[in-house]
């Protein structure tokens, strides 16, 4: 299971339709639009010195150079090289996943008053956009990433997708899923301060993971931070399997 888990966070890389995809023998950079490269995973036989320079001259000036390492990265003493290139911990996420075997809605006790839906227009995705933005401080979607979610709904495409979480009649969360296979990434569960406490993460958990079980998903695999949503997902059944950590360098 555990190598499952790892190989699927792995893999698992949102390259929007705006971003530059390059896939080396020993990295995965993504160039995000108006962000600088983030690198996904690095393997490499080749010295650290030279594959770090190599990703450096492909970073626009002024913007900063992400780099995430975890428990299949090589060479093993990443981490400490990129710290001893001026990079600088900036995240520390813990990969964890549990089995998909039935509707969860009991289980996690979710109230009968929340309602979970998909965000199937570029009304509720601008609204899901907008709980991102006050929650995580995103910045909303462009046109361009906007056309390109609703265009993947109107041919019908399961994934990525986003869901919204109704209270009160409210909009007060979103959070989307990946499907990869039968494993489903969930991302992104924002919940508006005001509705904190009353079940509506519970309910977005919950809800992807049905949506996903009806496509085909057996493992729930989800990146959190350590210090707000890891600790709630353990309490309802997701194990931890390993860690990922990002370094950052910032520009001079």
């Amino acid at each position: 299971m555990r190598e499952r888990v790892l190989k699927a966070a792995a893999d698992w890389v949102w390259v929007p339709p705006d971003a530059v995809d390059i896939v080396t023998d020993d990295y995965r950079a993504v160039v995000y639009g108006g962000r600088g490269p983030s690198v996904q995973w690095s393997s490499t036989t080749r010295p650290l010195d030279e594959v770090i320079a190599e990703v450096r001259r492909k970073t626009p000036d002024g913007m900063k150079l992400n780099w995430w390492v975890d428990d299949r990265t090589q060479p093993k003493d990443t981490a400490e090289v990129l710290l001893s290139k001026g990079f600088e911990l900036s995240e520390v996420l813990e990969i964890l996943a549990r089995p998909l075997t039935s509707d969860l809605t009991e289980e996690l006790e979710v109230p009968a008053d929340i309602t979970v839906r998909p965000a199937l227009d570029a009304e509720s995705i601008l609204r899901a956009a907008a709980i991102d933005s006050e929650v995580f401080d995103w910045p909303p979607p462009s046109q361009n990433e906007l056309d390109h979610e609703v265009a993947a709904i109107e041919r019908g495409e399961l994934s990525p997708r986003r869901f919204v979480a109704e209270l009160d009649g409210e909009l007060v969360g979103s959070a989307g899923y990946t499907l990869m296979g039968d494993v489903v990434g969930l991302w992104g569960a924002g919940v508006l301060e005001k509705a904190r406490g009353r079940g509506v993460y519970r309910a977005l958990i919950a809800a992807r993971c049905q949506a996903a079980i009806a496509d085909g998903a057996t493992l729930a695999l989800v990146s959190a931070r350590t210090a707000t949503s890891a600790p709630t997902l353990r309490r309802i059944g997701f194990v931890a399997y390993g860690t990922k950590r990002c370094y950052q360098l910032c520009p001079e």
